[in-house]
């Protein structure tokens, strides 16, 4: 009885340690970011992905899905979705030939909802939230004039974590669209398997249906600020579509390191198609996403940053309201 009395409280510490590191990293970070991007003429501004543009449209699951994985929500029919797409950063202005791109989505069944939170690089710049504060940090004295670029891009260079991410992210193709990228989970969640009744690791993304190419003459002749009308145009004419994919994780797959790429072949599985039909305006992108608002049958990951990323997300909303 002693022993087992003993095990228990050491793991109510090591909850209670773990539950202190996380506010203590987000809180950092969210002070961080608002060193960066924020504005003391302007307390409720947003500092990360403050450009961007909503739309709305229908999550269609594959019928087959449910099959393999107990996901009730994707045995709706048509689930209602909002998208937000965005830029990273606080810029409201950022230009629009940035690297880095975003999609979120909230879809909202009838008895479930799930909001998914994705960039359309594969890996994070940082697999831990040490890297992640070192990497704002170096921002920061930029800013203020502790340090310049080429300093900070030296020393940045030191780390494999931004390396591979700098690296992963200059390959991505040129695209004239949101609708022309693709998505990542980056982190790994785990789905309930029906047969063997265990939890599948998997990463997802979702893909473009009608992906158009575009040279860089082409992408060079565009200006500063060219998604969103290129967006509005687009769904004018038809319905944007992407196809939302399990990439299930093979033995040696890293599941808990948010910088590392899955090389060679995966299994995909098809959950279904995203079909966006109309435009909505700048409201949402002031909304809140939030990765950890799964659906049953969807567990969260385990890698260091999801937790911190879901406080931190919290922590920046609530100091807009």
């Amino acid at each position: 009885m002693v022993l087992v009395s003993s095990f228990l409280a050491s793991i109510q510490i090591a909850y209670a340690e773990s539950h202190d590191k996380v506010f203590e990293d987000s809180n950092t970070i969210t002070n961080q970011f608002y060193e960066i991007g924020g504005d003391k003429n302007n307390p409720y501004k947003k500092v990360n992905h403050t450009k961007g543009f909503c739309a709305l449209g229908e999550f269609i699951p594959n019928k087959n899905f449910t099959k393999t994985y107990v996901i009730p929500l994707m045995k709706e029919a048509k689930i209602p979705t909002q998208v937000r797409f965005s830029l990273g950063g606080a810029n409201p202005n950022e230009s629009d030939k940035s690297k880095t791109r975003a999609m979120a989505l909230k879809m909202n069944g009838k008895n479930d909802s799930w909001e998914i939170v994705m960039t359309n690089s594969e890996i994070n710049f940082a697999k831990n939230p040490e890297e992640f504060m070192q990497f704002l940090q170096f921002k920061i004295d930029i800013k203020n004039s502790k340090i310049t670029q080429e300093q900070a891009n030296k020393a940045m260079n030191k780390v494999d974590s931004f390396n591979n991410f700098n690296t992963h992210i200059t390959s991505l193709p040129n695209t004239s669209s949101f609708s022309q990228a693709s998505y990542h989970s980056v982190h790994t969640f785990y789905f309930n398997d029906i047969k063997s009744n265990k939890q599948i690791p998997a990463r997802w993304k979702f893909v473009p249906i009608n992906r158009q190419p575009i040279t860089q003459k082409e992408f060079e002749k565009l200006g500063n600020n060219f998604l969103e009308s290129h967006f509005q145009d687009e769904v004018k004419k038809s319905p944007i579509e992407f196809k939302f994919l399990l990439v299930l994780a093979n033995p040696n797959d890293p599941t808990d390191n948010i910088n590392a790429i899955w090389n060679g072949k995966h299994k995909e599985v098809e959950v279904g198609i995203l079909k966006i039909t109309q435009y909505d305006g700048q409201e949402c992108n002031g909304d809140v996403f939030m990765p950890n608002i799964l659906p049953n049958g969807v567990n969260e990951p385990k890698d260091p940053m999801f937790a911190v990323r879901n406080a931190v997300y919290s922590a920046t909303f609530n100091k807009r309201q």
